[in-house]
């Protein structure tokens, strides 16, 4: 796509290593914390017209770009028994706060939590029943 078009999607849901593959800097430096390159392309996103951009990073959390904040989230500590669903699970995750007119931060800790507890499941299983209060993310605004 030329670099002038405007994207008319609104919400764009990648995983770390399709926006910026090998990054290694660190926000703040601190552990757990998202590289500087999936943030500058997670807003280079929302600057091109998306909606909102909710990256995923694996055991690490997420980072959303959403209006004109950028929140991380610090996924909770699970034992993890298969990662396969987990990232669909997040994304149903973020959709279900969604549909409650939940704010992008919470949208944004119900996607790390409904994807936490399905990494926690062994197989394919679905995170049914999930209490969101039970696999609290850590929240932080980035800008």
């Amino acid at each position: 796509a030329d670099q002038g078009e405007r994207a008319d999607s609104s919400t764009l849901f990648p995983m770390r290593s399709e926006l910026a593959p090998g990054s290694v800097t660190l926000v703040g430096g601190g552990p757990g914390d998202p590289d500087l390159l999936t943030v500058a392309a997670a807003r280079a996103l929302r600057d091109r017209g998306v909606g909102a951009v909710l990256v995923t990073l694996g055991g690490a959390g997420a980072v959303l770009v959403d209006d004109d904040e950028t929140w991380f989230a610090n996924a909770p500590a699970v034992e993890v028994r298969s990662t396969v669903g987990a990232g669909d699970s997040a994304l149903a995750g973020y959709l279900l706060a969604g549909a409650r007119g939940l704010p992008p931060r919470d949208r944004l800790a119900w996607a790390v939590g409904h994807g936490s507890v399905a990494a926690s499941l062994p197989g394919t299983g679905l995170p049914l029943g999930l209490d969101p209060a039970t696999f609290r993310a850590t929240l932080r605004r980035l800008d």
